[in-house]
C-alpha cells in the first residue's frame, strides 16, 4: 500500500484545494499515481489543530461518497516557529506512530538560517518526538552537515517528488539528488497542493531509478518505508532499506516506462540536467 506522509489535500484550510471539488480531483489523481493512503498534512499556522481530524473525517466521507478508494490520516506540517505555541496535547494530535516511537513532520524553512530548524527539532525531541524533516531539498540554508547531525538522532529526510522531477528547478533538484547519494534515510512524498501541482511519486522514482539510484532504495522511499513508518515510527525508514529483487536495478523502473507520461517526465528530467 504506497502512502504519501506530506500532502495538502484539506479543501479551505491552507494554500491546498479550495474546495471539495478540487480536493476530489486531486484525492483522483493520486489514486491515480498508485497511492491508496495520505497523510492530509496542512499547514498547523493556518489551522485550529483540534479540529483536524473532524475535517479530516468529513473529506473521508466525501472521497467514500465520490467513490475514491483513499485512506485518510489526520495529521499536520509545523515550520520551526509553530513548535513553541503548540501544547503537549496539541503536538498529540499531530503525531504519528506508536507510543514510544511517536514522531511529527517539521518543515525545513524556505527562507532563513539553518538554526530555526535545529532549535525545533532539539525541542520535539525534547518533547518525546521524532522529526520528519520536510523538503530540505528546497532549504536553501540547511547543509548536509546539519541534516546529517539531525540523522544521527533519529530523524528521517522527507523529499519532495517534484523537487526530485525538477519542478522546484535546478538547485533544489541537484540538492535531493545529492541528498540521496549520500545513503540518509530519506522517503519520497509528493507535498501535493491542487490539480495544478499533483502526486509525482510514479515520476520521482522513474527519475530515481534513470539515474541509476538502486531498486531497494527507490523501493523503500517510495513504497514501503512511508507506511511502515506510520505504523512503527521513523525507525522502520531504516529497516525498509536493503537490495531490490531484481538484481540492484529498479522494479519501478521497469513498470513506469510502459507508461508514456512518466517516461516523458523522466527524458525531460535527463535533458534538463544535459542542459538540452
Amino acid at each position: 500500500m504506497r502512502t504519501e506522509l506530506h500532502f495538502h489535500l484539506l479543501p479551505g484550510v491552507d494554500d491546498g484545494p479550495v474546495d471539495d471539488q478540487e480536493a476530489i480531483d486531486l484525492a483522483r489523481l493520486a489514486v491515480e499515481d498508485g497511492t491508496s493512503c495520505v497523510v492530509a498534512t496542512p499547514h498547523v499556522r493556518l489551522v485550529e489543530v483540534e479540529a483536524l481530524d473532524g475535517v479530516t473525517a468529513r473529506l473521508q466521507a466525501v472521497l467514500r461518497d465520490a467513490g475514491i478508494g483513499l485512506e485518510l490520516h489526520s495529521g499536520g506540517e509545523l515550520a520551526p516557529d509553530d513548535v513553541g505555541s503548540l501544547d503537549q496535547s496539541q503536538l498529540e494530535l499531530l503525531a504519528h506512530g506508536p507510543p514510544g516511537a511517536r514522531w511529527l513532520l517539521l518543515e525545513a524553512p524556505l527562507v532563513g538560517g539553518e538554526g530555526t530548524l535545529q532549535a525545533a527539532a532539539r525541542e520535539l525531541r525534547h518533547r518525546g518526538f521524532d522529526v520528519l524533516i520536510g523538503h530540505p531539498e528546497r532549504s536553501p540554508a540547511t547543509s548536509l552537515p546539519t541534516l546529517r547531525l539531525e540523522v544521527e538522532q533519529g530523524a528521517v529526510l522527507q523529499l519532495n517528488a517534484s523537487s526530485v522531477t525538477g519542478d522546484h528547478g535546478m538547485q533544489a533538484r541537484e540538492k535531493a539528488l545529492s541528498l540521496v547519494r549520500t545513503g540518509l534515510p530519506f522517503v519520497l512524498a509528493s507535498d501535493a497542493h491542487s490539480p495544478a501541482r499533483p502526486p509525482q511519486l510514479t515520476a520521482a522514482a522513474a527519475v530515481l531509478d534513470a539515474v541509476g539510484i538502486e531498486d531497494g532504495r527507490v523501493r523503500a522511499a517510495v513504497d514501503l518505508a512511508p507506511g511502515a513508518m506510520l505504523r512503527d515510527g521513523l525507525s522502520a525508514a531504516r529497516t525498509a532499506r536493503g537490495p531490490g529483487p531484481h538484481g540492484g536495478r529498479s522494479r519501478l523502473g521497469q513498470r513506469e516506462r510502459a507508461t508514456p507520461a512518466v517516461a516523458r517526465s523522466a527524458q525531460i528530467f535527463l535533458d534538463r540536467g544535459r542542459g538540452a
